[in-house]
């Protein structure tokens, strides 16, 4: 079996994930003696072959991984094979010491009798993310410029790189023999067209319109493949991971099966404890079940009778506590994540704060829309210091000056070429503490703290597979 053209071939594959793991096992290539020199000829070849920026920038992720995980040196030859460059794909370069001089001339204004094609409002948040026609639709109200009919533009320039199939096939009919239920990836040739054209639109600004270079890179980043803080992310399922059939049942029964899970956790980890936790439990053509919880601490003198705590809470579930987040550089693999207060993050009315927190949008990886928002939890540490989280054997670390706080990890569950429509992603991650510390609030009066869970348990079931699935919700409140 030929591995290297194997996962060469899988960079092309309409899978996010599967193009993210390839990324990483590349990259390994890259650094291992034996494989080094061929799968760098493979990979110029394959970088002076791209048709499309956003590809581009895809396989010079590769080369940046092999450099940031194992000290890879970059081959001299690496910027004269990179002939679909971008603003991204510059910064990448300077990210790994090359020098690169910008190229514009290529670039060029939409005409005045321009009309945006139908397709490309279409596949808006259906085909690919909308979030980077919504990013220029921003910067078009602020600066009155047409953005986004210059991106349509740029969507209907490049339909010429693959003029037989421009889509990629159809990606639904992968879909439709599993019913209505289910949704697929965000990650074909047309993802890649349109996120090629967002990055022509910046470079087309900064030419023609003078757009700042700091705004025209900051706005370039929403086009990374991986966050370069999670790009080493690997599977790693715990040991304590539940049954399949432990979640079924009224309150009760969901109780005693966390219990049992905590339990296991303890076991595992006797001084450490399980902070937040959201992934798959069991996935069928007709049954399918997932489970979120989150740890709180809560003061004496909750204005909340136990029994109603999570209906007044459900709130959280939807809203959620957003961390701010910030990078050195952009592609630092260390982020810095800042607190909030402990005012900003305690109910009022029940005196209870949740220990965990999803990441913000500062940095984000559209190989990695699985994890995005409520998969990527971190110790919400209110009113303490700055915490650094970085990649770490296979999983992120957090700590707080320099002691770790906490660990996330990741794993695949339930994995395929679509997902249910109403989960987040076919992975799951759980954040464990290092110790109590993460437990420290500034803020909190010297009193008696409780600690429980807040659960939700995601239930979708059908009876014929070719229908819609019927969605049960129930949530919960388990002290400990």
């Amino acid at each position: 079996m030929d591995e290297l053209r194997i996962l060469i071939a899988r960079l092309s594959w309409p899978c996010p994930s599967t193009r993210w793991w390839s990324m990483q096992l590349l990259a390994g290539r890259l650094c291992q003696s034996t494989t080094k020199s061929d799968t760098e000829s493979a990979l110029l070849q394959r970088l002076g072959s791209c048709k499309l920026e956003a590809e581009l920038v895809e396989i010079l992720y590769i080369f940046w991984m092999a450099v940031k995980s194992q000290g890879y040196s970059v081959v001299p030859d690496l910027a004269k094979s990179a002939v679909k460059s971008s603003i991204l794909s510059d910064l990448l370069m300077d990210s790994l010491g090359i020098l690169v001089q910008q190229d514009g001339a290529n670039l060029k204004l939409m005409p005045n009798d321009f009309e945006t094609p139908n397709d490309f409002n279409s596949v808006q948040g259906v085909d690919i993310p909308k979030v980077f026609q919504t990013t220029l639709s921003k910067l078009e109200t602020y600066s009155s410029l047409p953005f986004v009919r210059q991106m349509a533009f740029e969507w209907v320039e490049n339909t010429a790189v693959c003029p037989e199939s421009p889509y990629q096939g159809d990606i639904a009919h992968f879909v439709r023999p599993l019913g209505d239920g289910f949704i697929g990836s965000f990650s074909a040739r047309v993802s890649l067209r349109a996120i090629s054209a967002y990055l022509r639109t910046l470079a087309v600004a900064k030419q023609f319109w003078r757009m700042p270079s700091d705004l025209v890179n900051e706005k370039s980043l929403m086009a990374l493949p991986v966050h370069p803080t999670l790009a080493f992310l690997q599977p790693q399922r715990p040991a304590w991971f539940p049954g399949m059939t432990d979640f079924d049942g009224d309150d009760d029964s969901v109780n005693s099966s966390l219990l049992a899970m905590l339990t296991k956790v303890r076991a595992t980890r006797p001084d450490d404890e399980l902070i937040a936790f959201n992934s798959p439990i069991m996935m069928s053509m007709e049954r399918c079940v997932e489970l979120s919880l989150v740890r709180w601490s809560q003061e004496l003198g909750s204005q909340v009778n136990d029994a109603n705590l999570a209906t007044h809470l459900n709130t959280y579930w939807t809203r959620g506590v957003t961390l701010f987040s910030r990078s050195e550089n952009p592609f630092d693999t260390k982020t810095v994540i800042a607190p909030p207060t402990f005012q900003q993050l305690v109910d009022e009315d029940s005196k209870a704060w949740p220990l965990a927190g999803s990441l913000d949008f500062d940095r984000i990886g559209y190989l990695q829309h699985d994890l995005y928002p409520l998969r990527l939890f971190f110790p919400t540490l209110p009113g303490l210091f700055e915490a650094e989280t970085k990649p770490q054997d296979g999983h992120l670390e957090i700590s707080v000056e320099s002691q770790p706080v906490a660990e996330l990890i990741y794993w695949n569950a339930g994995w395929g070429t679509v997902r249910p429509k109403q989960f987040g992603g076919n992975c799951g991650t759980a954040l464990i503490s290092n110790g109590e510390k993460y437990r420290k609030t500034a803020g909190a009066k010297e009193k008696t703290l409780r600690q429980f869970y807040y659960w939700q348990v995601r239930t979708l079931h059908r009876k014929d597979r070719y229908e819609e699935f019927d969605e049960a919700i129930v949530t919960g409140i388990l002290f400990v």
